[in-house]
């Protein structure tokens, strides 16, 4: 029996060997299923007079170093912004093919790449230049100086018999163009840049590289107050963004946290913490870079038309607007591209940021070559829209750092270097009052209410009042510290739409933060004792913060005069500082000092006690004592000079 049972389990193992031999030849195909990776692609291809042009790629494949083969085919250019969306989502378009390549052997690899140019031709194909790369020729029929417009490329790639497919963008410039698409690149700097640090120091250090390309930089106060934290990382952060904006083409807007409650600050009453809002963030980058904020305002959210309103009347005569926003997206009509005022706000000039092309800026699941070349034709196609504009046309493309690669960064600037349809441009001037309305866009555009809640409880006013009294207090006192700068921003932080719990939840948080720094004052409440008229109380304070505070001591009495005042400026720059006033004009034998202690501008109580003053010789039964020694000593000099015997000095 136990020798049926062994050879049972040995047949069972042969059989299981095999399954496994089977299965692992499988599983190792599956781990390296072929595929291709475009790192570059021309954005334009310029047609000739001859009606020849070219365009080049540069891909790499996987697996590596394994015989592959290619093919391009070219489609009828898009002529509906709509045709863009299959070709970014890779789906590709159904119509037929205006013409394609033949097969052709990827060679000449150089550390993994594999470059080869297609050469485009509308009549003949010109002459091929010998060279070891693949050089394929690409039929485009049409007349040579009427090939203008954005074509659809389909790129295969073939490797152990498995075919990869790939979608993109080419544009193809046959005449002069009149007026460029006006292109308005900002890169964000929310909380997000900080939580990718290194990428985005990477992105500020090409963006130093690159100082005659107009960009815009958003600041976000909470990420500048993190950046000016000391650590390694805060120090390279702050220098490379001190570089890139070393170029007066590099530009930088108050960029607000998206939840901000404009609307509800306004109507309680705290105007000035919606100049606040804006203006922390241009004392944050002045302090790190030296740099000031132009005067636009870029938005994130939802703001209501009361929040608009609120900009207004605190100073912004510009904004940027997420185009979702607007009741009818400007990227879904053909009359985009110029600013406008919205309805119900004023004479606010805004602009909104283009919502598709934002995103694909945005979309890290596209390799960085491939989404650069469907960024770049997706821009020139909008130019194509209407390339003899009579004014200059804008798009607003919003970037955050924290999902810009520094490649794909590269690749953008080189393909508007060389790119005629487009130009960076900063964003400023795309405001002028003298672009509202032009090229047919509307005058004005309609804003979607925001659904959040923007109701206040009379304990967040009141809580937020003293908060803001107390910071706007405190935060100016402090020398040597950053803490200034972290209790306003936690205090403008909590200033948000939302619930009234979660509001409160906010200020209290900050409000904590206040209090728990104001712990480290006291004043010495022991005894003092005077020696008499004119001699000085020595007050006692306590400072256990690590960092200097300037101060005002506040003596309050009644029965002590003070020659020199009843307020004494102190800087609080040691663990325990003595103060020293003269006084004067004593009343009584003992009192009541009561000494507090504020900050400079006398809004906030930082300390105060309650001190036991005890004049010594100042009572009546110190005077009767005194009279009555005097006495005694005048009558024992009296009785003994009578004492003496007359003509003593004689003898």
């Amino acid at each position: 029996m136990f020798h049926r049972f062994s050879t049972w389990w040995r047949a069972l193992s042969v059989v299981l060997l095999c399954l496994a031999t089977m299965a692992w030849p499988t599983a190792a195909s599956a781990g390296t299923t072929p595929s291709f990776t475009l790192l570059h692609q021309d954005a334009v291809a310029s047609v000739s007079v001859k009606g020849t042009s070219h365009f080049a790629l540069t891909i790499s494949t996987s697996p590596e170093r394994v015989a592959s083969r290619a093919r391009v085919t070219i489609y009828p250019h898009v002529i509906d912004r709509s045709q863009l969306a299959p070709i970014v989502a890779g789906i590709g378009t159904k119509q037929k093919a205006l013409g394609t390549t033949s097969s052709f052997a990827l060679k000449c690899e150089v550390h993994g790449l594999y470059k080869f140019t297609v050469n485009l031709f509308s009549r003949r194909p010109g002459r091929l230049r010998r060279s070891c790369a693949p050089a394929p020729r690409l039929h485009l029929p049409c007349p040579a100086l009427r090939c203008d417009g954005v074509y659809p490329i389909r790129i295969e790639v073939t490797t152990d018999g498995a075919t990869s497919i790939q979608w993109s963008l080419l544009a193809v410039k046959s005449t002069a163009v009149d007026q460029p698409l006006r292109v308005d690149l900002v890169e964000t700097m929310d909380p997000s840049s900080w939580l990718h640090a290194k990428r985005s120091i990477a992105v500020l250090r090409l963006l130093a590289h690159h100082p005659s390309s107009a960009i815009t930089l958003s600041a976000d106060y909470r990420t500048l107050d993190t950046v000016a934290q000391s650590g390694s990382m805060n120090t390279l952060f702050r220098t490379a963004l001190r570089r890139a904006l070393v170029s007066p083409l590099h530009q930088a807007v108050a960029a607000p946290p998206a939840n901000i409650d404009f609307e509800g600050l306004a109507v309680h009453g705290f105007g000035d913490e919606v100049r606040q809002q804006l203006s922390l963030s241009a004392t944050l980058l002045r302090s790190l870079t030296g740099r000031d904020v132009d005067g636009a305002v870029l938005l994130n959210g939802t703001p209501s038309l009361a929040s608009l309103r609120a900009l207004k009347h605190a100073g912004v005569p510009d904004i940027v607007l997420p185009e979702n926003d607007l009741t009818v997206p400007p990227s879904t009509t053909l009359n985009w591209g110029a600013p406008f005022h919205v309805t119900g706000a004023g004479s606010l000039t805004a602009l909104s940021s283009d919502g598709p092309l934002s995103t694909l800026f945005a979309d890290t699941s596209i390799g960085a070559g491939l989404r650069s070349a469907l960024t770049l034709g997706t821009l020139a196609f909008l130019h194509f829209e209407a390339p003899n504009a009579g004014a200059p046309r804008t798009i607003v493309i919003i970037a955050p750092m924290s999902k810009s690669s520094v490649a794909f960064l590269k690749d953008v600037f080189n393909g508007f270097a060389s790119n005629p349809f487009i130009t960076l441009a900063t964003l400023i001037p795309s405001f002028e009052h003298a672009l509202v309305a032009t090229n047919a866009a509307p005058t004005t555009r309609s804003m979607l209410e925001p659904l959040t809640n923007t109701q206040w409880s009379a304990h967040n006013v009141t809580s937020l009042r003293n908060l803001v009294v107390g910071v706007n207090s405190y935060a100016p006192a402090l020398r040597s510290t950053n803490l200034g700068n972290d209790l306003t921003v936690a205090m403008e932080a909590s200033e948000i739409t939302g619930s009234q719990s979660a509001r409160q939840a906010a200020i209290n948080a900050a409000a904590a933060a206040l209090k728990g720094q104001l712990g480290n004052f006291s004043v010495d409440p022991g005894t003092i004792t005077l020696a008499g008229s004119g001699t000085s109380i020595p007050i006692t304070l306590t400072n256990h913060a690590p960092y200097t505070v300037l101060a005002r001591v506040h003596l309050l009495t009644n029965q002590i005069t003070f020659p020199k005042g009843d307020v004494v400026p102190v800087s609080l720059d040691a663990p325990t500082k003595s103060v020293r006033v003269a006084t004067s004009g004593h009343t009584g034998s003992s009192l009541t000092l009561q000494v507090i202690v504020t900050t400079p501008n006398n809004r906030l109580v930082l300390a105060r006690a309650a001190i036991q003053v005890r004049i010594a010789g100042t009572s009546i039964v110190g005077y009767f004592l005194t009279i009555a020694s005097l006495l005694v000593l005048a009558y024992w000099w009296l009785r003994t000079y009578r004492k003496r015997p007359k003509g003593r000095h004689a003898r």
